[in-house]
């Protein structure tokens, strides 16, 4: 139906010809606006690109492993690893998901959480192909008692279900949404893994219409039925898996026309500037009713377009630096300081990971690419990393270091070890001398059967970086007042 419908839109326009390739590309541009132009539409939209080729390959793509169809949710058993994080760069390696791609566009849905038992995070959270985040329940928003919510359109209209209190009834900011349930492991042993699995299993999220047939109670996974989603696509589409080494300028600015033609993904039509921004870019055939068909472009267009992207990318992530908050060293992600009309410095934190920033409430990131001598972290090198125990992030849930190679992926190491967490420091996991907590960041194992236990290994070559995580930040983790330990270089 939805790709019925842009289709339907682009030939009441065109006719079942192609557009000419003078009404892409306004003639009257010059080779610096269109280069411009095309910056601009890269800083805007790689969020809303981005999300679009994700829920291609989660509802789609039936040869992706990623595939679990539309409006069903996938649970997730294991923890990401070196060979199962290449979904996204910078996932963490301490907390289980359930989750998927919802479009209430034609009904909306229920979501249905059991009772947690026990002291462990766990959220649920959905967000909008902007990365808006309209949605967030769990132990630190709204308790551990069992729950539930309707989520509906922006546009809907109509009756609802008896019974919904007016707080659980949620109007989405957008008709196609993401939604993930993060649930934290503990000490990792049998029980932690098989308590998680069982709240995991009573979480439900269905379309209205599914609980209702179902007497109004959860729906178990076995008998949802998997629908493929219909939005159109480019062949292209299934060999960009990997967002942040294989997405070409032309793979991007096809994205992005086919995200601008999604009815589902709601447009922001109060903001005065992505108004004006889709004016220009309108001007280079980014815009209701037109597909974008690098065909369709002269060599020297498409040459000043692939320039485009690959500066815009680049200024981006600069933008993006210059936007955190510096916490002894470490770069401090945190909404407080995120303006989303610096388009610039929200591309650049998709870029890093789709999602990103969420809102300061669920947590704050803190990134870290340089030693304490201001020289990129080396995998042929060996540093430390010292925690005073007296002064430990400052969380009401948990922290977690993980440790990553130089395009923010897991690093392969004999022990499948890729993070620290608060919680395997309060189960004793880790050795603590003269209340000091240093981990040894290294690619051999450590021949200390102490430093052997706060082991983090890192790459044989190449740089590295860790991305902390603190669920549940107090202040100093959310205005960069907490003093991070640096990362020290070891020479023996």
């Amino acid at each position: 139906m939805k790709a019925a419908f842009i289709i339907a839109t682009i030939v009441a326009l065109f006719g079942a010809g192609a557009a000419p390739a003078a009404d892409l590309i306004d003639p009257s541009l010059s080779s610096a606006e269109l280069k411009a132009v095309g910056e601009e539409a890269f800083y805007w939209g790689l969020n809303q690109a981005e999300f679009y080729e994700l829920r291609y390959q989660f509802t789609q793509n039936r040869d992706s492993p990623m595939f679990r169809g539309l409006n069903r949710a996938f649970i997730n058993r294991r923890l990401f690893d070196a060979k199962s994080s290449r979904i996204a760069t910078t996932v963490n390696a301490s907390t289980l998901y359930e989750g998927g791609n919802f479009d209430v566009s034609q009904e909306p849905m229920v979501v249905l959480t059991p009772k947690m038992e026990g002291d462990r995070y766990w959220s649920i959270q959905a967000a909008d192909p902007y990365a808006n985040w309209f949605f967030m329940i769990g132990d630190q928003f709204t308790g551990d008692a069992p729950q539930r919510y309707l989520i509906i359109g922006p546009r809907w209209k109509g009756k609802l279900p008896a019974g919904f209190r007016s707080t659980e009834i949620i109007r989405a900011t957008s008709d196609s949404f993401s939604m993930t349930l993060r649930i934290a492991v503990t000490d990792r042993t049998d029980k932690d893994f098989a308590d998680t699995y069982r709240f995991m299993e009573g979480v439900s999220m269905t379309p209205l219409s599914l609980w209702e047939k179902n007497g109004r109670k959860p729906v178990p996974l076995s008998e949802q039925p998997t629908v493929t989603g219909d939005y159109p696509t480019f062949p292209r589409m299934k060999q960009i898996v990997d967002v942040a080494r294989t997405m070409t300028a032309m793979d991007y600015y096809q994205l992005l026309s086919l995200a601008i033609n999604d009815p589902t993904i709601t447009k922001r039509t109060d903001s005065v500037h992505e108004v004006e921004t889709l004016k220009q870019l309108a001007r280079i055939g980014l815009k209701e009713g037109v597909l974008f068909e690098p065909d369709r472009l002269t060599p020297q267009q498409k040459s000043t377009l692939e320039a485009a992207f690959a500066e815009a990318r680049a200024h981006a992530r600069t933008a993006m630096n210059d936007a955190l908050q510096d916490m002894n060293g470490w770069k401090l992600q945190s909404s407080l300081f995120y303006d989303d009309n610096n388009y610039p410095a929200r591309a650049g934190a998709v870029d890093v990971a789709w999602g990103t920033p969420v809102p300061y409430k669920s947590h704050t990131i803190a990134y870290v690419f340089d030693d304490s001598e201001g020289r990129k972290l080396d995998g042929a090198k060996q540093y430390t990393l010292t925690f005073d125990v007296r002064n430990l992030p400052p969380v009401t849930e948990f922290w977690e270091l993980p440790v990553y190679d130089a395009y923010g992926y897991f690093v392969d190491n004999p022990i499948n070890r890729y993070s620290a967490t608060s919680y395997l420091y309060n189960a004793g996991a880790y050795a603590v001398k003269d209340g000091k907590l240093t981990f040894y960041l290294q690619s051999d194992r450590p021949a200390d059967p102490d430093q052997a236990r706060n082991w983090l290994p890192t790459p044989r070559q190449g740089n590295f970086q860790l991305a902390a995580r603190f669920y549940g930040p107090t202040t100093g983790l959310i205005d960069g007042s907490y003093a991070m330990p640096r990362i020290m270089e070891r020479r023996e």
